[in-house]
């Protein structure tokens, strides 16, 4: 007997995810099904290769393996992918429903945004006045939305009031568009009664953008949120808003899955009506329940803070571990090695599974691609159970979990996440139960600098593969193609002692990117990596025959020009900056790339070390840098 449930869902909904899955696990007691929790962090707002290689995921289990599938359709920002997975498993005759969106012949529940909504407007205009509101939406075409907006427009119009378009502003559910709709509202001094978000990210967004700015909530303006998170709970003052039920919607999507296997005729389209949550945000604070919950985050808040830093110092630990080895073999001794003794935060029953050929391809050859994103055979590179260990295996894609078992009596949830590099998956992990990653919400955090390790570790890899043979790839920085500091080394000094020969000047002009700590940590290291290689094509653009241009650093450097004066350098500076202002432009980037040049003129009558040069460029791009941060007027970013 299988005995298990397959769940599919995406990680940005974590806080829904959880409350579902208090009632699945709930209806699991009675079934006694353990739980396959199925998810990733692909976005509306993400490149389409990496929602690639996190979707993938959904493709790792077979169906047919289950006793039953849960899809979060409306939640996996990919209705497509939600509509596969759920006629596939209808196909393979595997009981199914889909939550939150209706589709044809498949069972489904839903929870009905318009009561919520209704409730959430009702009480705004009665209890608090209100006259004119602002409603900042999800995607336009995306149901929840258009149902929360038409459930304010209708109740709204009871009233005699109204809901103006130019009050509407949509986004991709993220955090951009609610802060420049507040930097709007302040810049025009024309607020509403209230800010009314389809969902709570947005309105916490919203609502601390406010309150920056000098605002309060909700005496200079009322925001409401959707969703009833936690966050927004702990929140002072605490968000009002309304909520799904998400206990009763896994609760009840269990129930039809039952009734499928039972044979039962199971109701095709199931609707938990959502509920109006009062808080202090709308100007309501007789809800004692949420000074409790604030005392409660205090109280634990350093904790928490400590558990983070622990978290990254393992992380660190980790890829110091993974920088010393050279070869597949060696970095699955490595990362053995580490997660025997370091798995605090990643439980006592974790696995990493990968696929060993794309290890094996990605160290020869620069774009290693696959064409299925999981093998049916993969290699157990890390798996503990119970803490311990257990031996080098190979697991197939119908066990998916090293040495699983089902035990009558017990029921378990195991998480199952995609490791990739942009479209191309190479590995999944496993946590289970109560893992203080999934716990406190750092799977996202954490899986990103896994994999930026392993794509610096399987850089460092290939590098050192290639190097073996070809030199000419063994000085090229691959994700620039420009020369890297070992080049530097070898090069730089002989064009230096050539021109000091030949009494001709040199230019040697460091380069850096302004912000880009900052884009790193608002748009993700994506758009940074994107970042590095726009400016690296810029550089690149004004190269001479003979001229060197080095990746000195992470987001640094450095060209040396022979045959260069001053009014030559001050030339190739502007085109490189005008350059990179094109590509601004052509790229339609979330963000602005900019650059700091600094450049000094050797001078052969008196010749110094070419160190010495580097060292006054580079103080002098400091400089250049400083003063842009002076003059915008915001703190110093590396």
């Amino acid at each position: 007997m299988k005995k298990k449930i397959a769940v599919f869902a995406n990680g940005y909904n974590t806080e829904s995810l959880k409350e579902a899955l208090k009632g699945i696990q709930r209806f699991s007691e009675k079934a006694d099904w353990d739980i396959f929790v199925f998810m990733c962090f692909a976005s509306y707002g993400e490149e389409q290769a990496h929602n690639i290689g996190e979707l993938n995921i959904y493709t790792l289990p077979h169906t047919e393996d289950f006793d039953g599938i849960i899809v979060f359709s409306n939640h996996l920002n990919a209705p497509h992918t939600a509509e596969k997975l759920c006629r596939d498993a209808k196909e393979k005759n595997i009981p199914v429903v889909s939550i939150g969106m209706p589709l044809e012949g498949i069972p489904s529940i839903n929870f009905s945004n318009e009561e919520g909504m209704r409730a959430l407007i009702t009480h705004l205009v009665e209890a608090h006045g209100v006259k004119r509101i602002a409603f900042l939406s999800g995607p336009a075409d995306h149901s929840d939305c258009i149902a929360r907006l038409n459930a304010t427009r209708e109740t709204l119009s009871k009233y005699g009031l109204s809901l103006k378009e130019e009050d509407i502003a949509y986004s991709d559910w993220g955090n951009t568009v609610p802060r420049m709709v507040i930097n709007q509202m302040i810049e025009k001094k024309d607020f509403p009664d209230a800010l009314v978000c389809a969902n709570d990210t947005m309105a916490m967004a919203a609502f601390t953008q406010f309150i920056r700015n000098g605002y309060s909530v909700p005496e200079d303006m009322i925001i409401t949120g959707f969703d009833n998170s936690t966050y927004g709970q702990k929140s002072y003052p605490a968000l009002t808003t309304v909520d799904p039920n998400f206990p009763e919607i896994g609760y009840q999507s269990c129930q039809i899955l039952w009734d499928q296997i039972l044979g039962k005729d199971a109701a095709f389209h199931h609707t938990v009506p959502s509920r109006f949550a009062r808080a202090e945000s709308c100007g309501c604070i007789d809800h004692p329940d949420y000074v409790n919950l604030r005392k409660y985050f205090c109280k634990y808040s350093y904790q928490n803070f400590l558990e983070s830093t622990a978290i990254e110092m393992f992380e660190r630990l980790l890829l110091q571990s993974m920088s010393g080895t050279n070869g597949y073999e060696s970095l699955k001794e490595q990362m053995q090695d580490h997660f025997n003794r370091n798995h605090f935060f990643e439980g006592d029953d974790f696995h990493i599974i990968v696929d060993h050929d794309y290890f094996e391809k990605v160290i020869t050859e620069e774009n290693a691609g696959k064409e299925i994103a999981y093998e049916e055979q993969m290699d157990v590179i890390v798996s503990l159970k119970n803490g311990q260990p257990l031996p080098n295996l190979v697991v197939d894609r119908h066990e998916l979990i090293p040495g699983y078992e089902k035990t009558d009596g017990e029921q378990h949830v195991y998480y199952f996440l995609p490791l990739h590099n942009q479209q191309y998956n190479y590995a999944y992990v496993v946590f289970k139960d109560d893992a203080a990653i999934m716990q406190q919400d750092k799977a996202n955090p954490y899986l990103e600098k896994l994999q930026e390790s392993v794509k610096m570790l399987c850089i460092n890899l290939r590098l050192n593969r290639v190097n073996q043979d070809l030199k000419r790839v063994y000085n090229r920085d691959p994700m620039t193609g420009l020369y890297n500091r070992l080049a530097y080394e070898e090069k730089a000094e002989l064009l230096y002692k050539q021109s000091l020969k030949d009494k001709t000047t040199m230019m040697v002009m460091f380069v850096d990117i302004n912000y880009m700590k900052r884009i790193n940590d608002q748009y993700g290291h994506l758009h940074g990596d994107n970042a590095i290689k726009l400016v690296a094509e810029s550089i690149k653009s004004v190269l001479k025959k003979d001229w060197i241009a080095v990746r000195f650093g992470g987001d640094e450097f450095l060209l040396i020009a022979s045959n260069c004066d001053r009014e030559l350098a001050a030339e190739v500076r502007l085109n490189i900056l005008s350059c990179l202002a094109r590509k601004n432009h052509e790229e339609s980037l979330p963000f602005e790339i900019s650059a700091s040049c600094g450049y000094v003129i050797t001078n052969p009558d008196m010749p110094s070390h070419l160190q010495e040069y580097v060292k006054e460029a580079d103080n002098l791009m400091y400089q250049i840098k400083q003063e842009v941060h002076a003059r915008d007027g915001k703190p110093r970013y590396s």
